[in-house]
Parts: C-alpha cells; sequence; structure tokens
C-alpha cells in the first residue's frame, strides 16, 4: 500500500512538472522584450565592476546580473534570455513539494505528504509565479532561492545535518543578493523555527553567518540606498497608506489581475472553511504561522518601501510559494474532511486562476506598457549610426534593447544614466565614458528618453555647450540627437554683421580643412543689441561650388535650449553646430551663416539686404578616412 502510494505520488508530482513546463514555455519567445527586460540585458552587458556600482544606486541587489552576464554568452534571442527564468521557476515546483513536506512535518506528520504534493499542484499554476517564469528578470531566481533556504533550514532543525545548515546559509545568502526585500520571508522562516523551539543555537548561529555574509553589500550599498528612501519617503508613513496598501498587496498577492476580486475571495473563502475544520477537527494550528508570517511581513515590507520607490505586486513575489503552501494546507483540510469537498475546492481555486492566466499572464500589457516597441531605438539608428560612431543612452533600458538586436556592422554603445530607476552624478559619467569617448569617436549619438525632462536637462546642456549637434529628432518620447566631436584645428573669423538690425554675430569659428564623409565643425557667437521678438532658428550651409547644398544644420540657438526670445541685450551667446559631409565630397565648399523666423520661414536680412552671411570655405580632402 506504502509503495503504490508512493509511485502515485512521484507519478502525479512528474505530470505537475510537464504541465507546468508546457504553461512556462508557452509564447515564450514571441511576447516583445519589456521595458525591465531591456534594463537586465543592459545592466548585464557591463563589466562586473559597474553591475556592483549601479545595483548599489538601483533597488535591486546584483546576483542576478551575475548569472545572467553569464547567460547571455548562449544567446539574445527572446526565448533564450527568458529561458533562465523558466529553469528557476521549474525549480520552484519541486522545491514547494519537498517543502511543503517539511513543513508539514513541523506540526502534522502524517499528512507531509499530501501537503507537499498540493504544493506542487499549486504552484504549477500559480499565475504569479508563471508570469514571472516567462520574464528575463530576478523574480523566478528569488522565489526559487528564498523557497530553497526555507526548506534546509526546516530540514535541517529537523534532521540536525551540518550540511543542510550550511545549504540554508548559501541559499539565504543568494536570496538577499538577488532580492531585497527576500529579507522578510527569511525572518519569517527564522522566527518560525525559533517559535517551534528546535535547536535554536545552531539556528541562531547559521543566521548569524547569513547575516556576515550579506553585510559587506549591505555596506557598500548602504550610502546610496539610504539617499534614495531620505529623498522619497517625504512626510512618513501615514495609517491610510498602510490600508491601501495592505488592500493592493492582498489583491497583488493573489495575483488577481484579469480575473479580479473573485480570485481574492476564492482564496479567503478556502482559507477561512478550513480553519474552521480543522477547528472542528481538533488539529493544531500554529503551523500556519509561517506562511501566515511571511506574507504578512512582505505587504508590510512593500507597502513602507512603496514610499521610497513605488508599490508592485511583483516584489512581493517570494511570499508568493507560501501562500502556495497555506492554500495547499486548505485543500488537504477539505480533503480529508471530504474528498469530494477537496476536488470541489481545486476546481473552484483553478476557475478562479484562469482569467488571469488568459488575460494577463501570456498578453501581458503591463510589462510591455501598451504600444511600447522595443525594436524601435534600433530601427532608428540602424543605417544610420555606422560601426565607427558610438550610440550613448540615458537609461539602461533602451541600451539593453539595442543590444538584443545590434549586429557587428552596427555602433557600439555606452551609457550616461540621468533617468529611473538610476541617477548616477554627471560629473562622474562625463569624466569616466563621454569624454574619453569625445576622444576616440568622431561621431556621437544620444539618445535621450523623455528629451530634456528633469536629470536629462543637465546632461544636453553640457552636450551642446562642449559638442556640435548636428541632427535632431523625436520619435514617441524619445530624441535622437547626433553630435560631432570637436576638431583641434579651426580658425577664428571675427565677422561684425548685424541681422535685423538686432542680433550681431560677432565671430565665427571653425575648421577649414576636413577629409570626405568628415566632420565641419562650427561655433557662433552672437549678441543681442536689443530684445528680440521673433523664436529665431540658425542655419548652417555648406555649398558646392556649383550652388548644391552639401550638408546643413537649422536649430534654434545651443540647439533649443536659448531661443532668441530669452536673450538679453548684451548678453554673449556660443552656439555650436556640426556639419556631417556625404561621403565623395571633395573641393572647396562655402560656409554660409544665417537666421529665420521658425513660425514664418521669412530670414533675416543684413545691411547690404543679402539674406546669408558668407563665412569663409572649408576645403574637403580628397583622400579616404583611415
Amino acid at each position: 500500500m506504502r509503495q503504490n502510494l508512493y509511485w502515485r505520488s512521484k507519478t502525479l508530482l512528474v505530470g505537475c512538472l510537464l504541465i507546468a513546463f508546457a504553461l512556462r514555455m508557452y509564447r515564450l519567445g514571441q511576447q516583445p522584450l519589456a521595458w525591465d527586460e531591456g534594463w537586465s540585458i543592459g545592466l548585464s552587458s557591463l563589466s562586473w565592476s559597474e553591475i556592483n556600482r549601479i545595483t548599489a544606486l538601483d533597488v535591486h541587489p546584483p546576483l542576478y546580473y551575475y548569472l545572467f552576464k553569464l547567460w547571455l554568452g548562449l544567446g539574445k534571442s527572446e526565448l533564450v534570455m527568458r529561458f533562465l527564468s523558466v529553469a528557476a521557476g521549474m525549480l520552484t515546483l519541486p522545491l514547494a513539494y519537498v517543502t511543503g513536506k517539511a513543513w508539514a512535518r513541523s506540526f502534522n506528520h502524517e499528512r507531509a505528504q499530501a501537503i507537499g504534493l498540493w504544493s506542487a499542484c499549486i504552484v504549477a499554476l500559480s499565475p504569479f509565479l508563471l508570469y514571472y517564469a516567462q520574464v528575463a528578470r530576478m523574480y523566478a531566481l528569488c522565489a526559487m532561492l528564498s523557497l530553497l533556504a526555507t526548506y534546509c533550514l526546516l530540514s535541517a532543525t529537523q534532521t540536525g545535518k551540518t550540511s543542510l545548515y550550511t545549504a540554508f546559509v548559501l541559499s539565504a545568502v543568494a536570496a538577499l543578493y538577488s532580492f531585497y526585500y527576500a529579507a522578510f520571508v527569511l525572518a519569517a522562516v527564522v522566527a518560525y523555527v525559533f517559535i517551534m523551539g528546535r535547536q535554536r543555537r545552531r539556528l541562531l548561529l547559521s543566521t548569524l553567518a547569513v547575516v556576515l555574509l550579506y553585510i559587506p553589500w549591505v555596506l557598500y550599498a548602504l550610502p546610496s540606498m539610504w539617499s534614495r528612501v531620505g529623498t522619497r519617503t517625504g512626510m512618513g508613513f501615514q495609517l491610510a497608506d498602510a490600508l491601501r496598501f495592505f488592500v493592493d498587496g492582498v489583491y497583488g498577492l493573489v495575483f488577481a489581475y484579469g480575473a479580479g476580486w473573485l480570485a481574492v475571495w476564492v482564496a479567503t473563502i478556502l482559507t477561512t472553511a478550513a480553519l474552521v475544520l480543522a477547528r472542528l477537527g481538533g488539529k493544531p494550528l500554529r503551523g500556519l504561522l509561517l506562511p501566515v508570517l511571511a506574507i504578512l511581513l512582505t505587504i508590510m515590507a512593500v507597502s513602507v518601501g512603496a514610499k521610497a520607490h513605488m508599490f508592485a505586486a511583483r516584489y512581493m513575489i517570494a511570499a508568493s510559494p507560501f501562500l502556495a503552501l497555506l492554500l495547499a494546507w486548505a485543500l488537504d483540510v477539505s480533503w480529508r474532511r471530504a474528498p469530494w469537498l477537496g476536488v470541489l475546492a481545486w476546481v473552484i481555486l483553478v476557475a478562479s486562476t484562469l482569467p488571469t492566466l488568459t488575460r494577463y499572464v501570456y498578453p501581458k500589457s503591463y510589462e510591455v506598457s501598451g504600444s511600447f516597441d522595443p525594436s524601435a531605438d534600433y530601427a532608428y539608428l540602424h543605417g544610420k549610426a555606422a560601426s565607427e560612431d558610438l550610440v550613448v543612452f540615458n537609461v539602461l533600458s533602451l541600451a539593453g534593447l539595442y543590444e538584443r538586436y545590434r549586429a557587428p556592422e552596427d555602433a557600439a554603445w555606452s551609457y550616461v544614466l540621468r533617468w529611473d530607476p538610476v541617477i548616477e552624478p554627471l560629473e562622474m559619467a562625463l569624466a569616466e565614458r563621454v569624454q574619453p569617448a569625445v576622444g576616440q569617436y568622431r561621431r556621437l549619438w544620444f539618445v535621450l528618453y523623455k528629451g530634456t525632462v528633469a536629470a536629462n536637462y543637465a546632461l544636453k546642456e553640457w552636450l551642446d555647450v562642449n559638442l556640435f549637434p548636428a541632427l535632431g529628432q523625436w520619435r514617441e518620447d524619445t530624441l535622437y540627437v547626433q553630435y560631432l566631436s570637436p576638431v583641434s584645428a579651426m580658425v577664428q573669423v571675427e565677422s561684425g554683421l548685424v541681422f535685423g538690425e538686432a542680433i550681431e554675430l560677432q565671430a565665427v569659428a571653425f575648421n577649414s580643412q576636413a577629409r570626405p564623409d568628415g566632420r565641419v565643425t562650427v561655433r557662433l557667437t552672437w549678441t543681442a543689441m536689443q530684445p528680440v521678438g521673433a523664436n529665431l532658428k540658425v542655419f548652417v550651409h555648406l555649398y558646392s561650388p556649383d550652388g548644391r547644398l552639401v550638408a546643413q544644420h537649422d536649430a534654434v540657438p545651443v540647439n533649443d535650449l536659448r531661443p532668441t526670445l530669452t536673450w538679453r541685450p548684451g548678453e554673449q551667446i556660443t552656439d555650436n553646430h556640426g556639419l556631417w559631409l556625404p561621403a565623395g565630397t571633395t573641393g572647396d565648399l562655402s560656409l554660409v551663416v544665417g537666421l529665420y523666423d521658425a513660425v514664418t520661414g521669412n530670414r533675416l536680412t543684413l545691411s547690404d539686404g543679402s539674406d546669408h552671411a558668407l563665412i569663409g570655405s572649408v576645403q574637403v580632402e580628397p583622400t579616404a578616412i583611415q
């Protein structure tokens, strides 16, 4: 009889594994990459030291990015990159089985096998765990490591094996290095084992070892973390916030998106009914302290943390397996009361999750953010940015999505982080990455998500003053700007020309010699003689000897940062412009400068009646660039 039960249990577990694998592989490579997945790719493409530095500024520690960096060596297709999460999600299922058994043995030895099987079945179909097993982020890894640490500690206190205590320490530390909120689940497990009164000395020593191994990262990341929390928590946490986040936390933990509150009520009613039935049977209930503590501590922690960052259901991923344990216990109580009641409870539970599976888990509209196109930046830059150029992104999410599609003939990329979740010190980024790149690359492309909003402004201001903008274009909510690096040899021309009796072009500096398919950099010095009553644009053109327009750059002064309406009389404005010559250009080119009304297109004239100023000539060498 016992042998038959053993084989039935193993058969059921294998069946759960097959179903879980099929559900996690379904449409795995078909969904477009999400914004956060782009961050995973971008950050994991950097050096080990940069991963450490940036994650210390971020809301997630570095372990997942270490693993993902190694994983990217297998390929960068959606299916390959997400399969790391699938693997973690699949390991969570047998861990739920053994953890459910170990947990049940701590308070009800005779039902350990059944509760383990129920736990595995629930994990196999859990919308929460299924969703994040298909996303290239750390959430599936965190759930797996948290459950592994729980199993190791429960089993260690039951068997006394030193190897299991060691495994607990390693898995707990790994969970903490993958996800900050895992700390509250681990605290719940330690508290539960301590309350149960088993091997407290070894428990405390193991917990101390976890803390000591985690302290180096805390000390490294604490200054930036504390700065983030201190600047965002405002006036503190209020009761209204606590109640609102608690309700959101329960909804998010059940992962009722798509199913609505019905799924929450089903889970609540099943658990409540099991409590009543268990009380009627006279069974001890102190074992429920483990999942209840894990769930409550996590919801409270995420609610408080929302004041420093944001509230997101995914931050409760470490508590999701503990909800599975609680529901597994409820199903087992119903089954023991009457098998038909257990079957009915299971059918109702599964039915309540189906709308979420069909409407939310696979469409993943939340992660994709509506009409977001992950290939948009690459599609724009491909064919424009050459292999000898450099593309610089202001957020790693866009850099990672570009890296996904980048081919050998495309430009390399770098970054200056000026958008959430990480805003790094601008001076450091300029000194370490931008200024060396200016000396190495003739042409740089900056991809600025949200343009000049917030911290982006200071970056674009530095670029417009120190480099030579050659092109700027908005696409959706992203600004693409092409800059040319300064040329060492520039000639200075004192102009003294007056446009429209209001604006004087005091001086012009430009490189009088250039190579074909190369740079022409122009620095204009303007001053307003009186208030300017119109929004004017500057045009800088190069013409061939036969009068053909070869290259041009038109822009509001200082690349849109200093409209003429803001000029004060007597103020001196330095205005840079870059022109990129087409391949094959040779001969002497005429450099022409002027101003025109941005609304009407009418040009301002000089005292002689002409609508432009001929500054000088640029000689283009007929030699190819090496």
